[in-house]
C-alpha cells in the first residue's frame, strides 16, 4: 500500500494497492453484475438503460441488507466493516487535518471534535446522528462515442468527504475515466443559471475556469478521497468507446445542512435572464 496525502489545491489522498491483493481480487470478481445493478435499481425492463452510452448508475449499500440475494456475502461483510465507526475513525485520522483546514470553525460550531461525531446511513430514518454516510456500488455504462460521464464540478455543499475505490474488470483495456484534481483559475464562481425554488444550483465548472493539477488513474485497487468544499473541483476524463463498464465504490459522508454558503460563490443573474433563458452575461 502506498498512500499520498496532499493539502493543495484542496485536501485529498490517493492510495494504490488499497486492499490486500487476494482480497481485492475476490471483491472484484464478485462485484454485482451490470444486470444485477439494473435489477436493484428497479428497472423492470433493462432496455431502458442498456444501450445508453456512458451514464452513471448508483446503488446504495443499504440494499445489501434489505435484499441480499444479489449481493455476494464477501461484499456484505465489506459493507459491514466500512459502515463501522472504526472505518470512520480511520478516515478522520487521514483527512481530519484537511477537514480542519477547509472548515476551521467546524468543531466549534458542532460543539465536539471530529472524532466524536456520530453517524448513520443516509437512507434510514433520522435518528439524530451528526452526519450521514453512504457506500454505493457505482458504474458508468459502456461508451459508444468519446464522452465525459461528469465534467469538472464541485459536489453538493452538504457533503463532507468523498471516496472513490476503483474495481475495473481484468479485461478492461479502456482509455479514460480517470479522476481529475483541479484548482480554480481565479476566484471561485459558479456561472450556471440559478433558478429559485429548484434547490442547489448546478455546480458544473467551465474548463476555462480551472487548471488541472493531478490525475488519478482508473486502475485496479486504487482509492482516492478528498474533502469537499468550494475549492474541491474534480471531474472524470473523457472515456473512449469501450464495451466495458467503469466500476467503483463511492464513499460519501455529509450533513443535512450545507457546510458553506453556496450563494456566496454563485454568479447572480439579471432578472431578464431568468425569464429569457439567458446567462445574464455579455
Amino acid at each position: 500500500m502506498t498512500t499520498s496525502l496532499k493539502s493543495e489545491p484542496y485536501p485529498y489522498l490517493t492510495t494504490t494497492e488499497a486492499l490486500e491483493p487476494s482480497y481485492y481480487e475476490t471483491l472484484a470478481a464478485r462485484f454485482p453484475s451490470y444486470s444485477d445493478i439494473l435489477s436493484m435499481k428497479g428497472y423492470k425492463d433493462p432496455k431502458q438503460i442498456i444501450g445508453r452510452s456512458n451514464i452513471l448508475l448508483h446503488m446504495g449499500g443499504i440494499r445489501a441488507f434489505e435484499d441480499n440475494t444479489l449481493i455476494d456475502p464477501v461484499w456484505q461483510e465489506f459493507l459491514r466493516v466500512h459502515y463501522s465507526y472504526d472505518f470512520f475513525r480511520q478516515i478522520i485520522d487521514l483527512l481530519g487535518d484537511g477537514i480542519r483546514q477547509s472548515y476551521p470553525d467546524m468543531e466549534q460550531r458542532l460543539g465536539k471534535n471530529l472524532e466524536e461525531l456520530t453517524f448513520q446511513h443516509r437512507d434510514i430514518e433520522d435518528k439524530g446522528a451528526d452526519l450521514w454516510v453512504d457506500i454505493q456500488f457505482s458504474i458508468n455504462t459502456p461508451v459508444r462515442e468519446p464522452s465525459r460521464v461528469r465534467a469538472r464540478h464541485v459536489d453538493d455543499p452538504n457533503k463532507l468527504f468523498v471516496g472513490l475505490f476503483y474495481l475495473p474488470t481484468p479485461e478492461d483495456d479502456s482509455i479514460g475515466g480517470d479522476l481529475e484534481i483541479c484548482r480554480w483559475r481565479g476566484e471561485p464562481l459558479f456561472k450556471n443559471p440559478y433558478v429559485p425554488g429548484q434547490g442547489i444550483a448546478n455546480t458544473h465548472i467551465h474548463d476555462e475556469q480551472s487548471d488541472l493539477v493531478n490525475t488519478v488513474e482508473y486502475s485496479a485497487n486504487t482509492l482516492a478521497m478528498f474533502v469537499n468544499s468550494p475549492m474541491a473541483i474534480h471531474g472524470v476524463t473523457e472515456r473512449q468507446p469501450t464495451p466495458h463498464i467503469r466500476r467503483y465504490i463511492n464513499i460519501i459522508a455529509g450533513f443535512n445542512e450545507p457546510l458553506y454558503d453556496f450563494d456566496q460563490y454563485q454568479e447572480k443573474l439579471k432578472p431578464w435572464a431568468l425569464t429569457m433563458g439567458g446567462t445574464g452575461r455579455k
